[in-house]
């Protein structure tokens, strides 16, 4: 019963993106850097059903994946912009520069992706709607952080 709620509540898209989707995409990470960073945006996967935006520490660049926009879920991570999403993952990278090491287990995991958040949420080009969702998504995270120490 609880997998079935989290999945009622949360999700992004699925479906692989589109040319013009993702040219979109591409204007947004360049309004995002604003020519202060060299992180580049790799597109290849983002035409592909399930493929996942997210920061490779080994490489340096964001992988734009499908879900880069919005799903139907209820949850902020669901409900998040396509800036609001780049933005977290150049979070990711600028926090990768300034030597934070990620953890990749749970349940620390879900702290670097709440302080994540929370540091997406200071960029200066976002709206009031993507911050509120960005503090959003950083609070349901350490909830589920604090839910896991529970168990």
């Amino acid at each position: 019963m609880k997998l079935l709620f989290k999945m009622f509540i949360s999700g992004r898209n699925k479906e692989g993106l589109s040319e013009r989707e993702i040219q979109n995409c591409l204007w947004a990470w360049e309004f995002l850097l604003s020519g202060k960073n060299n992180i580049k945006l790799v597109t290849y996967e983002a035409n592909q059903h399930n493929s996942r935006t997210r920061f490779s520490e080994t490489k340096n660049v964001v992988y734009l994946g499908a879900d880069v926009k919005p799903g139907n879920g209820i949850e902020a991570n669901s409900r998040m912009s396509i800036l609001a999403c780049l933005a977290h993952e150049l979070s990711h990278a600028q926090r990768f520069e300034l030597g934070f090491q990620r953890p990749i287990e749970l349940p620390d995991v879900l702290i670097d992706e709440a302080e994540t958040s929370l540091h997406a949420s200071f960029i200066s080009v976002l709206s009031p709607k993507d911050r509120d969702d960005l503090i959003e998504d950083a609070r349901d995270r350490l909830n589920q952080w604090l839910a896991h120490l529970k168990e």
